[in-house]
């Protein structure tokens, strides 16, 4: 897939995700934006269009379609804004927080969120586990996301600090990951036919 129609086709077929004719103009905004910002920074490995489609805005278009619309979000090392800017842009009545800890990603995760429209997102710069203690953070979020930080028990102990009563952690993972305990896995293929996996699970 190297083109936006494809991508709509892809997100109703297999994430079950209309999109919009204006939430894919600020998806392009935001990816014009990334593809300009990378020639001066490593925020993905490779920039042409169709590996952003079909790898990171496909997966993270997955990520969002799990996600609730009116959703208290945290994103754990949003790095590019993967998935976190994606459900930002999807769920307009979400409320994400991108946590980064890296201050020239923070910055290009601000210019993202001017350019494209996104006003529901907020950039922070800070460790997860310094902005799990510093208020309003702490036990303020239903939703946990993050794509590949850390295994998955690790990804636990940085996220149930942030989490609400009843809150869920959804981690995009690749396919040959394992799932612990309690935890449930949704396979899915990208577009390109790479396979990932979505593990979801309660923080309570």
């Amino acid at each position: 897939m190297s083109d936006w129609s494809s991508l709509q086709e892809w997100s109703r077929t297999a994430a079950g995700l209309e999109l919009s004719d204006g939430v894919v103009g600020q998806l392009r905004r935001y990816v014009e934006a990334l593809r300009v910002w990378n020639r001066k920074m490593a925020l993905v490995a490779r920039a042409d269009l169709s590996t952003i489609l079909d790898k990171h805005l496909a997966d993270s278009l997955f990520a969002a379609a799990h996600c609730p619309a009116e959703a208290t979000v945290a994103d754990l090392g949003s790095g590019a804004g993967f998935p976190g800017l994606v459900i930002a842009i999807v769920r307009p009545a979400a409320r994400v927080t991108l946590i980064e800890a890296r201050g020239k990603k923070v910055s290009f995760l601000e210019e993202a969120c001017r350019v494209a429209g996104i006003r529901n997102a907020e950039p922070i710069h800070a460790r997860i586990e310094d902005a799990a203690r510093t208020p309003p953070h702490p036990r303020r979020y239903d939703f946990v996301t993050s794509r590949a930080l850390a295994d998955l028990d690790a990804l636990r102990t940085l996220a149930k600090p942030l989490a609400a009563p009843g809150a869920r952690l959804v981690a995009m993972r690749s396919a040959a990951g394992d799932v612990p305990a309690g935890a449930e896995r949704i396979d899915y293929l990208l577009p390109d036919g790479t396979p990932r996996a979505l593990v979801t699970s309660r923080l309570d």
